[in-house]
């Protein structure tokens, strides 16, 4: 481990170790905040790393392309508060856009989607969203020729190598009236009880692990207003495109009936964030 004191890269205070995990035949060091509790890997991979662990790995397989609105249940908190909070309907962006389901309900809703991915697979998807336009790039890479209305960054955030670049990049392309919606993993959520064996510690693929104090600090040094955060814990109890098992089924029903309760704290498990350009 790095020699004490570890500067938090989103609020720049003191960190301590937290964890290590072996993956992809070396040791990441987790360390966690003393003062916002965001977690990062201190040991970071290089951006072309990075760039070709996407591209080759094949435990990273976006879903079967899904092209329903109302296969993917999950998708449509996020595209109704994108659509509660802004009437504009121009461009959107899907940063790391996998199965592309979003930006097939943002089609249907009157936006002209990009979609951009490093995976191969993702291109095989975006075929089937309505006048897309895919690039395979990395975000740090992408320009966009006109201001963009939405923003989706959806599990995509706690990948980037600079969250706050990333952003700052976001913040810089949306419109004066548009949304950027992010979802990922709640580093302060019930999965923190496991310590090393939360099952979104997973680096490299993993990098940033947020709560919602870490993001919104996150949000504010890169030139964004959040407009809204809460959190989210429902999980899926069936896919149109593949059996699950009844035992999990019976336990996602069980838990979704108590999902509400936990869904009115902080503590959810996933993290749902709205911001506009400041």
């Amino acid at each position: 481990m790095p020699e004490f004191p570890v500067q938090c890269p989103i609020c720049s205070g003191p960190a301590a170790p937290y964890c290590e995990k072996t993956a992809h035949g070396r040791t990441w060091k987790i360390f966690k905040c003393r003062s916002c509790g965001h977690g990062f890997v201190e040991n970071r991979p290089t951006l072309d790393e990075l760039t070709h662990l996407y591209r080759d790995d094949p435990t990273h397989d976006p879903r079967t392309p899904i092209v329903s609105y109302e296969d993917r249940t999950e998708c449509r908190p996020i595209i109704h508060g994108i659509l509660s909070r802004s009437p504009e309907r121009g461009d959107s962006l899907d940063i790391g856009s996998g199965d592309g389901c979003f930006s097939f309900q943002l089609s249907q809703l009157g936006y002209c989607p990009f979609l951009i991915d490093l995976d191969p697979r993702a291109e095989q998807a975006a075929g089937h969203v309505p006048g897309a336009i895919f690039a395979r790039t990395r975000f740090e890479d992408f320009h966009a020729d006109r201001p963009l209305s939405a923003i989706v960054m959806s599990q995509i955030l706690e990948h980037a190598l600079d969250p706050l670049q990333w952003l700052s990049r976001a913040a810089a392309m949306l419109s004066s009236q548009g949304i950027l919606a992010i979802a990922l993993p709640n580093f302060a959520g019930p999965y923190r009880v496991l310590g090393r064996r939360d099952p979104f510690i997973i680096p490299p693929i993993h990098l940033n692990y947020f709560t919602p104090a870490s993001l919104k600090i996150a949000l504010r040094k890169s030139g964004l207003n959040g407009l809204g955060m809460k959190s989210w814990s429902r999980v899926n109890t069936g896919y149109p495109t593949r059996k699950m098992p009844v035992s999990r089924k019976v336990f996602g029903h069980v838990w979704n009936a108590g999902a509400s309760i936990l869904n009115s704290t902080p503590f959810g498990i996933i993290l749902v964030a709205y911001a506009k350009r400041a």
